[in-house]
């Protein structure tokens, strides 16, 4: 018996490495010069990205009018992040090595209106969200009892032994992750504890403003409004949702406000939600 379920996993592995390198031939396409390819994931049934890190990029080339194209996959940088962006034959990976390219690349700031001082707490606050709150939202995702509908979200569309261990591998990889950042040792109540912290902190920063620093966006709006969209509305049953529904309910004001002002476009692109190749 042992020996079966043996063979089994093996050939499940082999299967799994197969199609994840055709999935990566499929992917390439060319672009025009200038255009940027930003690959992703593909949108829900609730919001048009779950990930914070891939919304936020999308967003920040929306807020610029930088020329892009949407590439939903699963095919992951070469540091093993997603997103990552394509632009005039160059590869460059994680969000915020994205970002600080594309300012340069196309001499855009929007920060611009921004204090020393503000935009010193705009970093910090995205550090926050993105370095430790982020991993309450993954633990929320992979290992309370969303983690079911996590797997039919992102990998429903995959024949049944891949789903499940395309899923058990993300799964034990994100084990490990948050084991090694600190999140994971703690109890699930503490974990939600630390986050409902990090955004109260955020929200009373807001408070009545249309945005972090007045009546103008800045790239801090922009990570809030991506982690509100992914952790919020895209699990409309988490403990985030619950409190931007109470007690820091300006933050989903807020997201409103971001989703009205660059995506028009937002009904649509749910609706016709593309999957991951």
């Amino acid at each position: 018996m042992l020996g079966c379920i043996g063979i089994a996993s093996v050939a499940l592995f082999v299967i799994y490495l197969l199609a994840k390198r055709l999935q990566g031939e499929k992917s390439r396409r060319a672009t025009k010069p200038g255009t940027v390819l930003l690959h992703q994931f593909a949108p829900t049934d609730l919001s048009v990205n779950s990930s914070p890190p891939c919304l936020k990029l999308e967003t920040f080339l929306r807020m610029t009018k930088i020329p892009y194209e949407n590439e939903y996959g699963l095919k992951f940088s070469k540091k093993g992040k997603i997103p990552w962006i394509e632009f005039n034959g160059q590869e460059i990976a994680d969000s915020n090595f994205c970002i600080r390219f594309l300012e340069r690349e196309f001499q855009v700031d929007i920060d611009s209106h921004l204090s020393a001082e503000e935009r010193a707490i705009g970093h910090s606050i995205r550090t926050m969200l993105e370095e430790n709150t982020y991993w309450a939202m993954a633990y929320y995702r992979f290992f309370s009892d969303y983690a079911a509908t996590m797997r039919e979200k992102k990998l429903g569309h995959y024949f049944l032994p891949l789903k499940y261990l395309k899923f058990y591998l993300a799964k034990r990889k994100r084990r490990t992750y948050l084991w090694s950042h600190g999140m994971g040792r703690h109890t699930e109540l503490e974990i939600y504890g630390i986050a409902e912290r990090d955004l109260l902190a955020v929200s009373e920063i807001l408070g009545r403003k249309k945005f972090l620093f007045g009546d103008k966006p800045c790239l801090a709006d922009v990570a809030v409004f991506a982690f509100i969209a992914g952790s919020a509305w895209d699990c409309p049953e988490s403990p985030f949702a619950e409190l931007v529904k109470s007690k820091a309910s300006n933050l989903d004001k807020h997201a409103q406000r971001m989703k009205e002002l660059y995506y028009p476009d937002w009904n649509g692109i749910i609706s016709k939600k593309p999957k991951c190749n």
